[in-house]
């Protein structure tokens, strides 16, 4: 009798352990799975700035004046000071192969911010080195512009912008604006394009 229960003893303890044993495993947690890593962002591409070939505007469009940037667009070591636009005699002269070498009816000139600084005849402090880029192909139209110009520092240099009527016909009764008349796009060699928003002032 004994050695039958000492056997169902040994048999109890065996099962209670197997069953310990199935319960670890069964509460066991499962292997970490791994996070795929998060998706790349798809590549932003640059604007394109279309300019059309030739030389073309439209007699009735006055625009001439100088437009500043609102906030400084600076491209290396060259900021853009300003983009001049002529009268219309200065377009009908650059039309017919009367061209200067140092003005067209459209341009854009930089600053190198690295040269150094003089004060010129109205007192004011400017860079003794800038860069004039003339005109390749423009067109200029009531309410639209394009250029597009090259220089050996900057490379290709083109522009295309739309104007605000009124607000264009209100600085130039004025003589300036406080706020932009012509915002576009700018791009100056492998930079990206970049928006800019130019305020009017008629010059001297």
């Amino acid at each position: 009798m004994r050695l039958v229960i000492v056997a169902l003893t040994i048999g109890v303890a065996a099962l209670t352990t197997a069953c310990s044993r199935k319960a670890d495993k069964a509460e066991a947690p499962p292997s970490a799975v791994a996070e795929a890593p998060p998706a790349a962002a798809p590549a932003v591409e640059s604007p394109t700035v279309e300019v059309s070939p030739g030389f073309r505007h439209e007699g009735a469009f006055d625009a001439s004046g100088f437009y500043l940037a609102s906030q400084p667009v600076q491209i290396g070591a060259y900021r853009l000071t300003h983009l001049g636009i002529g009268a219309p005699s200065d377009f009908q002269q650059w039309e017919k192969g009367e061209r200067a070498s140092v003005f067209g009816p459209i341009l854009l000139q930089f600053d190198d911010v690295s040269s150094p600084v003089q004060t010129n005849e109205m007192g004011g402090e400017t860079h003794t080195v800038s860069v004039r880029v003339l005109p390749q192909a423009y067109s200029l139209t009531t309410g639209k512009m394009t250029f597009r110009g090259a220089d050996p520092k900057l490379g290709e240099v083109l522009f295309s912008g739309q104007f605000d009527p009124s607000a264009l016909a209100q600085a130039r009764n004025e003589g300036s604006s406080q706020g932009p008349v012509l915002r576009g796009l700018l791009k100056v060699g492998e930079a990206p394009a970049r928006p800019v928003a130019m305020v009017y002032f008629v010059g001297e």
